[in-house]
Parts: C-alpha cells; sequence; structure tokens
C-alpha cells in the first residue's frame, strides 16, 4: 500500500522517446550494476553506527555523496522503508526507476526546483518511520560538498545523520560532475559509516550551517581515510 501524503511521481510529461528510454535503460543499467557489484569483495567498517542508531530510533537518515548512490542502492537493497529523492527531470525519472529495481522507493523533487516541496516529502516520510538515503551534492554538484538540506530536515524531524562513505581498489568513473563510480570486476569496496551528527537545535541559518559544515568534513574526512586505505585518488 502506498503511504498517505508521499508523492512517487514526476508531474512532468516525457516524449516518446524519452519514455522509450525510460522502459529500456533502468532495468539494464541495474542488472549490470548489480552483475558487477557481485564479483566485488565488500569490507564492512563501523556497521554498528548505523545500526546503533536505527535501532534506538527506528528509522536513519543516511548521508553519501552522489559519486556512490550505485553503491548505496546495492548495499541498501531491500532495506524496509528506505526512501530517497530524485528530481522531477527526466534524469531524475531514470535515477528513480533505477533505484527501483533495487526494492528502493524516491520520492519527487529537487534542491534546486521544487526543493520547500521535496523537504516537505522527506519530513512526511520520516514521520511514517521511513529511512532516508540523502546525496548531499546532488542533484548538479558541486562533487564532495554537502547543501544545507539534510541539516534541515534533521532539525525538523530529530533525526541524527549517519555519514556513509565507499572506496573501492578499481572502478571505472564516468564523466560527470560527481564522477559516479562502477565498480570493476574483482575490486575490493569498503564501505563505512561514521558517528551519527546530532541534528541542529533550531532551523537558524548559523545552527543549520555549523551542521551541513559537519556532516561534509565527516564524510570528507572518512573518505579520506577509506581511499589512503586502499591507495587511490578519488578521481
Amino acid at each position: 500500500m502506498k503511504p498517505p501524503g508521499l508523492q512517487y511521481e514526476s508531474p512532468r510529461r516525457f516524449s516518446l522517446w524519452q519514455r522509450a528510454q525510460l522502459a529500456v535503460i533502468p532495468p539494464v543499467v541495474a542488472i549490470a550494476y548489480k552483475r558487477l557489484a557481485a564479483m566485488c569483495v565488500f569490507d564492512m567498517r563501523d556497521k554498528e553506527h548505523f545500526w546503533n542508531t536505527y535501532h534506538h530510533q527506528g528509522r536513519i537518515l543516511i548521508a553519501f555523496w552522489h559519486e556512490y548512490l550505485g553503491l548505496a542502492a546495492c548495499h541498501f537493497a531491500g532495506f524496509p522503508g528506505a526512501h530517497t529523492l530524485t528530481s522531477y527531470s527526466f534524469d531524475g525519472e531514470m535515477a528513480a526507476r533505477t533505484v527501483a529495481r533495487f526494492d528502493l522507493k524516491s520520492l519527487r523533487g529537487s534542491s534546486s526546483r521544487g526543493g520547500v516541496a521535496a523537504l516537505s516529502q522527506l519530513q512526511a516520510a520520516a514521520e511514517q518511520g521511513m529511512s532516508l538515503g540523502w546525496t548531499l551534492d546532488g542533484p548538479r554538484g558541486p562533487r564532495r560538498k554537502a547543501k544545507g538540506g539534510i541539516a534541515y530536515l534533521a532539525a525538523q524531524t530529530g533525526m541524527p545523520i549517519v555519514p556513509n562513505a565507499y572506496a573501492l581498489s578499481s572502478c571505472w568513473r564516468l564523466k560527470s560532475w560527481d564522477r559516479f563510480a562502477i565498480p570493476k570486476p574483482g575490486a575490493r569496496i569498503l564501505v563505512a559509516f561514521a558517528p551519527p551528527i546530532a541534528p541542529p537545535a533550531d532551523t537558524s541559518r548559523d545552527a543549520i550551517e555549523a551542521t551541513r559544515r559537519e556532516v561534509e568534513e565527516a564524510l570528507n574526512t572518512l573518505h579520506a581515510a577509506l581511499e589512503a586505505e586502499l591507495d587511490v585518488s578519488p578521481d
């Protein structure tokens, strides 16, 4: 049953060519990504930060970078009540249909257009006990620079934020703004969580900015440690 008040469809009308792409590309991409990930070795770190927060709260707010959306979809595939956010655009629709193949749901909106509606959707989902995955630098970057939306949502819902980082010993990188990562067969993939970050005390500009900066720094510090361990460059 669809949870009340949550929007999973884009209001945009897509052309016939776009609809054809939307019918074909998401299943192909999801199958290919799953098969590549299945040929890799996943190495988990500090998962207690995730599970302790989830069991205490009954829901969780996960923060990761846009370039690792594919790995996050693999890692959290089928997680109960897991939602993310995608834009109304054609690219957003493509992403929504792709993550649906991992048994994850996408609320609709974006940080650049419909931002207020998007935050309202996310808050409604959180109030219904849903867990939320957030690409901090989406939908257009700059890469690895957090926006303030996650801090505002944390303040509104009281949910702590758990940074979630990934690093790959070997991968392909798309020539996109986020340098989207695709694992190569046999790669070692590190998955790590940082300690939860408390929500801002209020929604004042200073409080939101302080939490935004704290989340960004925590996630980048975690990434730097994982990349140093594998001796790989983020580029």
